[in-house]
């Protein structure tokens, strides 16, 4: 175990705290992190007891924990880590496999902000790593000031005159506890209602995703198949790996999956989801852009307005990054900012069919 303060040309910079019994990892990222402006490590841990000692001690912005290390492991530490740094933000760090998988998305629903997947059984390389490591890195950095610039407010009201027959729910960096907490606001829409979700996440992942969506929601459906039906009181999840985009067929619209060109280094990316549902859904059709990193589902939500359907975004207080929803912000697509606290009654409002919905700030 070591910590030390950042030097004097570090100030201002995300102090990051490394959690990981593997030394070679902890020196990788330790230079990694080290020669990028804005980050600075303050200190490593070999083990989760370790970790919560350190913590208490040089008070982090961010952790990069990993989930299997010997004398105590990352999700026994995690809640400990929690009430040691309540404003740190933790990122879990795990190689690809279906069991590590559902522990991250249990550490996320604990607490923990993000997962970053390591490299294991030829799954993720290390230039792969590094790269989403620094980027989350940099993305959960200590948020500034600053608010992009946008023509949406908090207060705005929308004037909808049409039924929605099709949500669609986008997210990155932050999203699984996001839309499980949604996930119960849905149930009394089933009925009339169908819901698509892309989630940027690996393979192993959008299945538990999944899963656990379907349960929370009291929707039939789970991870999409190819050529699948689209039918009302189901939830559709893009698989990890795949586009998502809908089709008119004879018996009418199905959900196609393809491994084409990633998009903002994603695959499923929520901009081929979503112009091809503004296509169809048109002015029956919602999107909320939820928390996530970089600008995934500005487009589309721009395709969806320009069709007559309805967009709004997570707001920047609420979000673990303000990357995609301010996104959409900044193209003028965004109809009603709205925080986490306020979402569950303003779909409510927009599902049940209220012609107007008035944000409350």
């Amino acid at each position: 175990m070591d910590g030390h303060e950042p030097t004097a040309g570090q100030a201002g910079a995300a102090r990051v705290m490394l959690v990981d019994d593997s030394a070679v990892v902890r020196g990788l990222m330790r230079r990694w992190i080290g020669a990028q402006a804005g980050l600075c490590v303050v200190g490593t841990a070999a083990n989760g007891a370790e970790a919560i000692e350190l913590a208490r001690k040089v008070q982090p912005d961010l952790i990069v924990l990993d989930l299997e290390m010997p004398v105590m492991d990352g999700m026994t530490a995690l809640p400990h880590l929690l009430q040691a740094v309540p404003k740190g933000k933790i990122l879990v760090a795990s190689t690809l496999s279906t069991r590590n998988a559902k522990i991250s998305l249990q550490a996320m629903s604990l607490g923990a902000t993000d997962y970053v997947a390591k490299p294991g059984s030829g799954s993720i390389s290390r230039d792969e790593f590094e790269r989403d490591l620094l980027a989350k890195l940099r993305a959960l950095g200590p948020k500034r000031p600053q608010r992009r610039a946008g023509t949406a407010k908090q207060s705005a009201n929308i004037q909808h005159s049409h039924g929605i027959t099709g949500l669609a729910l986008v997210a990155s960096t932050g999203g699984p506890p996001v839309l499980s907490q949604l996930m119960p606001h849905l149930r009394p829409f089933a009925r009339h209602l169908s819901v698509f979700v892309v989630q940027h996440m690996p393979a192993h992942f959008t299945p538990l995703l999944a899963k656990d969506l379907c349960d929370l929601s009291h929707y039939a459906g789970g991870e999409a198949v190819h050529e699948q039906p689209v039918a009302a009181g189901h939830l559709y999840v893009a698989p990890g790996d795949f586009h998502m985009r809908l089709s008119k067929r004879a018996a009418g619209l199905c959900l196609t999956l393809d491994q084409g060109p990633q998009e903002h280094f994603c695959r499923p990316a929520a901009d081929p989801f979503l112009k091809s549902f503004a296509a169809h859904y048109g002015p029956q059709g919602a999107v909320l852009v939820l928390t996530g990193m970089g600008s995934d589902g500005a487009e589309g939500a721009l395709a969806l307005r320009q069709a007559g359907g309805v967009v709004l975004a997570q707001d920047q207080d609420s979000s673990a990054v303000w990357g995609m929803p301010g996104a959409a912000v900044a193209n003028g697509s965004v109809q009603q900012v709205v925080s986490l606290a306020q979402m569950g009654d303003v779909l409510h409002r927009l599902l049940q069919g209220q012609t107007q919905m008035a944000g409350r700030a």
